[in-house]
Order: structure tokens, then sequence, then C-alpha cells
């Protein structure tokens, strides 16, 4: 996953404050939790002033929690563009986008657990899903811009946070991927009757034709 030395020096100096904070305050963590007393020795580690923490993370540990789920995010968009995914079925480009997430976050999963705890993480953590969710359905491509656009961030979202509640509670990889993909199974069987029954729809008689009226008539 980038850090702080690996952002673009192109980004808002908040950004990059947000980023070296946060680059030092993972390790203490599991340790002291996602609290402030953690953000103040972060802070000092990174020698970032007062002024440059609150400008870098107005919302305290909260935002830190929404730089990590960014970070994760990124990194899971960053695995769809690469040229192997390209001759992927769809559900194997999901489940590569869903692990480079978790592959993203794993040098930080005692961190994680300490933050699955943290009441910060009730905004952080849908916040974070979802943003993953839409990195990854626009790595595969998805042009979509009706309905369809909020149903697969959904499931996705859905199929994210059920995996990595799985993740944080195993060391065995086999096991989580036997997880993750019976619930993209899940979500590639709602996708398809979702199109049936749309094309079911589409199909069906207009009922104002029975009567010999026309829509505005």
């Amino acid at each position: 996953m980038a850090t702080a030395a690996e952002h673009d020096p192109t980004e808002a100096p908040s950004d990059r404050y947000r980023a070296r904070l946060l680059d030092a305050l993972l390790p203490l963590v599991p340790e002291l939790g996602w609290t402030e007393t953690a953000m103040r020795r972060a802070a000092e580690a990174a020698g970032l002033s007062l002024g440059e923490v609150q400008l870098a993370a107005p919302g305290g540990v909260g935002d830190m929690l929404d730089e990590l789920g960014a970070r994760a995010a990124r990194e899971a968009g960053r695995r769809m563009s690469r040229p192997d995914v390209a001759g992927m079925k769809i559900r194997e480009k999901v489940t590569a986008g869903v692990l480079a997430y978790l592959a993203a976050l794993a040098p930080y999963k005692a961190a994680l657990k300490r933050a699955s705890g943290s009441p910060f993480n009730l905004l952080a953590g849908p916040k974070a899903m979802w943003s993953a969710a839409d990195r990854i359905w626009a790595g595969l491509g998805d042009t979509s811009n009706d309905f369809n656009w909020y149903t697969k961030r959904m499931t996705l979202s859905a199929v994210l946070g059920s995996t990595l509640l799985c993740w944080l509670g195993t060391d065995d990889d086999a096991e989580v991927e036997t997880f993750l993909t019976h619930r993209i199974e899940n979500v590639m069987q709602f996708e398809k009757t979702k199109k049936q029954v749309q094309d079911a729809f589409e199909k069906m008689p207009n009922p104002l034709d029975f009567l010999g009226r026309k829509p505005g008539g």
C-alpha cells in the first residue's frame, strides 16, 4: 500500500499531512487503540504541528480510519487496471479486487482489529466499503448511470464488509477465499435475477393499450 513518501507531490498539503500522520499512527494503534493519545504521539513522531494535524484530520481519529480505507480502496483500483485482469471472467475480476483490498490492509490487521471496537468505525467502516466497491466496479469498466450503479455498489459493499469480518477473525487464507467465493456467487445470482426481472417487465404489454389509451392521452 502506498505510504506518505510515495504520494503525488502535487497533492494538497492536507493530503500529505494526513498520509504522514496515518503512517506514524498505524504502528501505535495495536497498543494504544484508535485514540486521541495515539494521535498525539503520531503527530510528534511525524513532526507535525497542531495546526498541520488539524488541517490533516479535522475530524480526528475518524478521519484516520477514512484515510486507511481510502488507501486500501485505491490499491484495489490499481489492481483492477493491471493487464492480467483484463482476460478474467467478471467474478474472477471482482475476487481479485476484493483480495487486493484485503492484501492492502494485511500489514495493519492488528490495528484494524482495534478499529472494530472503535465508535468512530461506525461511520468510517461503511464509507470505506462503498469507496472500495466503487473503485472495483470502476476498474471493471462499469458504465451504468442509473439505479444499477447504486445496486452494484451496495451489493459489493456488503460482500466486502462480510469478507472483511471473516478475514479479521481468521488467519486461514483458504477459509477467507472460500467465504468470498460464496458471497460473490450470491452477487452474481442477484445480478442475474435482477436482469431477468427487468427483461420480464420490459416485455410486458402496456396496460393502457387494453383500454385503447396511450400514455399522456
